[in-house]
């Protein structure tokens, strides 16, 4: 009897917080991660959190791809908002350790790339959806191969890409510096942690991308500026922000170090001094690394306690009418 209900109770408590969170995250519409261990964040293929809190995306193993996406969707086309805004503002911290493929920030209406392919795909598409308008996916790549397959202008450029990897604009990597009132070259494979912003005003329909090294304020100018009317690819109401990566026959490992987005307005600055520090661990550090054997508040293991139940229960209630 005592395991029933126990099982019963479990199995509540459990339905009824899922609930309540869904419930408070539906509007979160901004977020701020210096490292990643309590991050709302959902993996895919390669993709894990290391012991230092940083994101890596692909290792130094061939034909890799890996994705993470913040754990909520996010409104961006909802037909109760009269003034039908899509503006965003995103800023992140990456690092890629060598020329291959490179990484890219991506919205999509589904977190689904079981089928897309790694090497000059970055884990997006496949031969046969590449390109296609059914894809509504937005992407701004940071790409280390030329492909001259996708019209690729050299090996080390930031692109913004459209439901394919055909960029529509794109730049080799730079920032301008605002003291020497000029854009100064990057090498984005250089192991060195970069700085990129994207911001996208919906009133004035414009995408701009800014790239900066790590220790440098934002750039007055964007290296890229692109017009373009994103309700004709944010199809759904809601959407996946998060981040992709692969590998080919020439590895990398790639790193996102710190996360900042909105909905808001523009996304919060990072305190610089908070960001896990970025080292190449070798494999044996962190093969047999569990993120969830973290002691956090997520993964503290509960005794099953008929007091605690009841306990929990009664809570898990209150924060449901809450």
């Amino acid at each position: 009897m005592e395991i029933t209900f126990n099982s019963i109770a479990l199995s509540i408590i459990t339905q009824l917080c899922l609930v309540s969170c869904v419930l408070s995250q539906q509007n979160e519409t901004e977020f701020l991660y210096h490292g990643f261990f309590e991050a709302n964040l959902l993996k895919y293929g390669s993709s894990k959190i290391l012991p230092s809190g940083i994101l890596e995306l692909t290792n130094s193993s061939r034909r890799q791809m890996g994705q993470a996406f913040y754990g909520f969707p996010i409104s961006f086309n909802n037909p109760n908002n009269s003034s039908n805004s899509l503006s965003f503002s995103t800023s992140f911290v990456f690092s890629i350790a060598a020329p291959g493929h490179g990484l890219t920030f991506l919205i999509s209406p589904s977190m689904d790339f079981t089928q897309a392919m790694p090497s000059q795909f970055l884990g997006l598409f496949n031969t046969s959806n590449n390109g296609n308008s059914t894809n509504r996916i937005l992407a701004v790549e940071f790409d280390t191969v030329k492909s001259n397959e996708f019209l690729d202008i050299d090996d080390n450029h930031v692109g913004i890409d459209v439901n394919g990897l055909v960029s529509v604009e794109s730049a080799p990597a730079a920032f301008f510096s605002n003291k020497q009132s000029k854009n100064i070259s990057l090498k984005l494979s250089s192991k060195d942690p970069l700085r990129a912003w994207i911001d996208y005003n919906g009133g004035e329909m414009l995408l701009n991308v800014t790239l900066a090294p790590f220790e440098t304020s934002k750039p007055k100018i964007p290296l890229l500026s692109r017009k373009m009317n994103l309700s004709e690819i944010f199809m759904e109401e809601n959407m996946y922000v998060g981040f992709s990566a692969s590998t080919g026959n020439i590895t990398s490992n790639h790193y996102v170090i710190g996360w900042s987005f909105s909905r808001k307005g523009k996304a919060q600055d990072f305190d610089l001094t908070l960001l896990p520090s970025l080292s190449t661990p070798s494999p044996s550090d962190f093969d047999d690394f569990d993120p969830t054997s973290n002691p956090t508040p997520d993964s503290a293991t509960v005794k099953p306690n008929h007091t605690k139940l009841i306990i929990l229960f009664t809570l898990a209630v209150m924060i449901f009418m809450i």
